[in-house]
């Protein structure tokens, strides 16, 4: 169902490293579709999710009550919350694994489909095996993917990780 080619002990290191720094610093993103008394909890099962799990195992540790029923806008919650929030963090922590290793490795990162998507937006499409492969450029991506803020806000200038795009890197 999901595909990551580079989750090796490296990229789970890293990726436990990316959490603990966020934790450490005050930056750790909360799902707003979360309840807040599951947060510390979650903190904790994405940990262990990076050091042995999957995202299959992030999604299957969530109860349906780690969830609020409706937004702060009375809108209900999607009923694939779980699914969507398991892929969206543990993704976006994958690929700032991943943007350190090809930064300290010296190599190039490619956008691929992590996840199928049924309905391809036209820019995941365009975003789809480009290759970055530039120091300063693989630096910007990573400051802004660390921050939330700028990486949730209109102009990111991060094309592959929209919401539900699927998309994520790979070395090389």
């Amino acid at each position: 169902m999901y595909y990551f080619p580079n989750f090796d002990k490296t990229t789970r290191l890293l990726m436990v490293s990316e959490l603990e720094r966020d934790i450490s610093i005050g930056l750790f993103y909360e799902p707003v579709s979360m309840q807040k008394a599951f947060i510390s909890t979650y903190k904790r099962i994405l940990k262990a999710t990076f050091e042995n799990g999957t995202v299959e195992t992030l999604q299957n540790r969530f109860s349906k009550n780690f969830f609020i029923e409706k937004n702060k806008n009375g809108k209900k919650i999607p009923s694939n919350i779980r699914e969507m929030v398991a892929f969206s963090d543990f993704n976006r922590y994958y690929i700032r694994a991943i943007l350190v290793r090809a930064i300290d490795e010296n190599k190039p990162v490619t956008v691929y489909r992590a996840k199928q998507s049924v309905n391809e937006r036209q820019e995941s499409g365009a975003a789809l095996m480009k290759t970055y492969f530039d120091k300063i450029t693989l630096q910007r991506m990573l400051y802004v993917i660390r921050d939330y803020r700028l990486l949730f806000s209109a102009n990111s200038g991060i094309p592959f990780l929209k919401p539900n795009s699927g998309l994520s890197l790979k070395l090389g």
